[in-house]
């Protein structure tokens, strides 16, 4: 596969020199040394009520610097990454089956940082760091985790609930229309920021995977935080475990060099709005209840087995 290219481009590249800015050295051992122990947890609400909880550890850092533009550097804000109208018109040609009367103006996400910002050169800087400490481990973990993401059935089993892979119908029925309704507004909010990627931005970053389409925000971490929003409401006792799966794809997708935090962090805000507006529609409402009779059926199942045998 594509991943023992990647990692001997990476040992090719191992030995080139990283450069980092100076006025902010000093925060880059901070966020490494504070990263690791943060936790992003979610309060276990109901979906349609459900809070975002405060941004946290290295993204608060981030969020204390200026987004706004550099006029030393405003050449930078130039930059935009391509935008095929073609391409836009065919992916924003699917319409959602749940959010129909939703529009992209209806999600309220914070505008990226600038290019030329002090947060954006931050962050940049941050991933030159991950870049520098990262181990052939990390890479393989990361590219593995953003090409395989985990299916109800994996995390089924992952947490417990049986004991085997189960065939849920009805559940893969419900995220395949969640995902057909988030890459409608995803590719709408990715088509308005057009943001460039890193490695644009800082030559010196050597990114392992191609991105075909624009920084903000990540559809990969959109997607993890989607999923754990929506299963936190079929095993709540779980809340922390589905967070934790969504921050570590937020990690890879920064290992990997092709995201920047505040990517990030706008998929946790975008993708938390999502899932509330989809426990306010009604037909998703009715399918999710169906989804959740089949997650206690499968239970009930494993677990009169488990005693027969």
């Amino acid at each position: 596969m594509k991943t023992i290219a990647i990692l001997h481009n990476f040992c090719a590249r191992a030995k080139g020199t990283r450069i980092y800015h100076p006025k902010i050295n000093t925060l880059f051992f901070a966020l490494l040394v504070v990263a690791p122990f943060i936790s992003l947890g979610q309060k276990n609400t109901r979906g349609s009520a459900a809070e975002l909880t405060p941004v946290r550890g290295n993204y608060k850092i981030f969020q204390s610097l200026s987004p706004k533009p550099n006029p030393v550097k405003q050449n930078l804000d130039n930059l935009k990454f391509p935008f095929d109208q073609a391409w836009a018109g065919k992916v924003l040609a699917v319409k959602p089956v749940y959010l129909t009367n939703t529009s992209l103006d209806e999600f309220k996400l914070p505008d990226p940082p600038a290019n030329s910002s002090d947060q954006t050169r931050a962050e940049l800087n941050y991933l030159l760091a991950l870049q520098h400490s990262r181990t052939l481990e990390d890479i393989t973990t990361s590219i593995y985790m953003s090409d395989n993401p985990q299916s109800p059935s994996d995390i089924g089993q992952l947490i417990g609930y049986w004991t085997g892979p189960q065939k849920l119908p009805l559940t893969d029925s419900l995220m395949d229309k969640v995902e057909r309704d988030g890459d409608f507004f995803l590719w709408g909010l990715k088509f308005k920021y057009g943001r460039v990627r890193p490695y644009i931005l800082e030559p010196q970053i050597h990114d392992l995977e191609e991105s075909r389409a624009s920084s903000y925000p990540s559809g990969h971490v959109t997607y993890a935080y989607i999923r754990a929003y929506i299963y936190q409401e079929l095993a709540p006792e779980f809340t922390d475990f589905f967070t934790a799966n969504a921050y570590n794809m937020c990690r890879a997708r920064q290992i990997i060099g092709v995201h920047y935090p505040s990517d990030c962090e706008g998929s946790r805000i975008f993708a938390r709005q999502f899932v509330n507006f989809l426990f306010q529609n009604e037909k998703f409402r009715k399918d999710f209840e169906q989804v959740k009779k089949e997650w206690a059926l499968k239970t009930r199942e494993s677990l009169t087995n488990i005693k027969g045998s």
